[in-house]
């Protein structure tokens, strides 16, 4: 052994440590592509919104090398047979509490942390919808969790904050939840008073509606709109090649089978957008400086977001602009205006040269705002204050959802642009920060995304595998260095 040098025994016991610990992802996660699975197509299976229950609301998470720059998506379409005032409303931190921005009664919302979070009523563990346990929990993650791995442990862990002891004091939790964090991760669970199933979203996407797709005993494949919302994300990759928070908004949230772009009046009905739809909303997370601040959510609030616009909120703005409150009046107001009843068929259908005209003006705004946030993050130094971030985004934002809702209310893009913001230049040796997140896509057309999953109880130990590979690997490095010392 004397002839092997201290660097080369270094470097063989690196190699064996990484070839002997195995993959910290559980064994019970698959990857598979979105065409592979033989899944029923979304036209077989009609919905029914007087019977159907199960159907109402629905949701997507992409992450990963799916995106555009590797931020983590999450959406949400809120159904429910009522209108509602679904405005943004700002919640402020307290000593125990994460500040945070809610919607629809807090059942979606992003904290100050980059947490962001969704639900969707799961039926099939539950009678009718617990709307008070499923609303307590979605408001407790927002208050109280930084990230899905958090979220994770707490779910199952019997006595935390929103562990199945204190669950079952709420009565009763029947939901899937939807999480996307500052890190860019993203996962569905599955939870019931006692239990709580994960799927993480690994460099892909998947879908939620109203059945469980990972529960034991009840679980199902994706049908409905879940299946319709898998189906425009395959067509929205691959004509791009990535998702970005542009096409979930204004292709995925809005799909209705593209009946707007025709010229034949048209039922919504059963639609990924439908008569029920009062609110969305479009998280993107994936930015991790300053501990999660940077990240934005954007909502269309107001029956129906499909003749709807897109708002961006950021919770360190600590303010929910005047000028939005009254969006979902003016929403009302567009889609009372597309509508037309039809004797024949005994329904409202709506007009499609009234969407469209309601809808230019809209992702006009909308692309707009995408691109002034993007530019606002791509100069975002270091060594800035708390205060100097608040400060600089709370300009920002009064000035962009006064733009947009202008622009929206009068359907004109004859509109003062709003000044330029830019956060405070920090003069420094030190280097600013990247001009955005490190981005997982790639320029040559990629093969269709993947979904990683898993249906295992949130009790399994996912550490375990690591650790076995640690302990063995640290063995064999000092079985190597006392037979260096042997022979050298």
């Amino acid at each position: 052994m004397s002839r092997f040098g201290a660097g080369s025994v270094i470097l063989l016991c690196i190699f064996l440590i990484i070839s002997v610990s195995p993959s910290t992802t559980p064994d019970s996660h698959f990857s598979r592509t979105r065409n592979e699975a033989g899944l029923t197509t979304a036209t077989d299976l009609p919905i029914d919104y007087a019977d159907d229950w199960d159907q109402a609301c629905c949701s997507v998470i992409v992450t990963g090398n799916a995106t555009k720059d590797g931020r983590a998506i999450l959406m949400k379409n809120r159904d429910w047979p009522e209108d509602l005032l679904n405005v943004p409303v700002y919640v402020p931190a307290t000593s125990s509490k994460f500040a945070y921005i809610g919607v629809n009664t807090n059942t979606m919302g992003i904290n100050e942390k980059g947490l962001a979070v969704m639900n969707t009523y799961l039926p099939a563990l539950a009678g009718p919808e617990p709307i008070e346990g499923n609303l307590r929990l979605n408001q407790m993650i927002l208050e109280r969790y930084e990230t899905v791995s958090e979220v994770a442990n707490a779910l199952n862990d019997e006595y935390s904050l929103i562990g199945p002891v204190y669950r079952s004091n709420l009565g009763s939790v029947a939901t899937c939840i939807g999480v996307i964090d500052r890190y860019g991760a993203g996962a569905f669970f599955e939870v019931s008073d006692t239990r709580a199933y994960v799927q993480y979203v690994v460099d892909g996407y998947d879908s939620r509606a109203n059945h469980p797709r990972i529960f034991p005993d009840c679980s199902t494949g994706p049908k409905g709109r879940d299946q319709y919302l898998l189906d425009v994300l395959d067509e929205v990759y691959d004509k791009y090649g990535y998702i970005a928070p542009e096409h979930v908004m204004q292709n995925v949230s809005r799909f209705v089978h593209h009946k707007e772009l025709g010229s034949a009046n048209f039922s919504i009905e059963g639609e990924v957008c439908n008569s029920n739809t009062v609110a969305t909303m479009v998280a993107v997370s994936g930015d991790s400086r300053y501990g999660g601040m940077l990240n934005c959510m954007w909502t269309a609030c107001g029956s129906n977001p499909l003749v709807g616009v897109f708002v961006p909120s950021m919770v360190c703005a600590e303010t929910v602009p005047e000028s939005i409150e009254d969006l979902w009046s003016h929403t009302y107001d567009n889609y009372v205006s597309a509508r037309v009843f039809s004797s024949p068929s005994d329904e409202w259908l709506l007009i499609p040269e009234r969407v469209r005209e309601v809808q230019n003006y809209s992702f006009f705004a909308e692309g707009y705002s995408i691109d002034a946030y993007e530019q606002l993050m791509s100069s975002v130094p270091r060594g800035l204050s708390d205060q100097q971030i608040r400060d600089t985004v709370r300009n920002f934002i009064v000035g962009m959802d006064d733009y947009v809702s202008e622009i929206f209310k009068k359907e004109t893009t004859d509109v003062v642009v709003p000044p330029l913001v830019s956060f405070p230049t920090i003069i420094s040796a030190t280097p600013s920060l990247p001009a955005s997140p490190t981005s997982t896509s790639t320029t040559e057309s990629p093969t269709s995304p993947t979904s990683t999953t898993s249906g295992e109880s949130l009790y399994d130990d996912q550490l375990l595998p690591l650790s076995i590979g640690i302990v063995s690997g640290f063995t064999i490095v000092m079985i190597v260095a006392v037979i260096a010392r042997r022979y050298t």
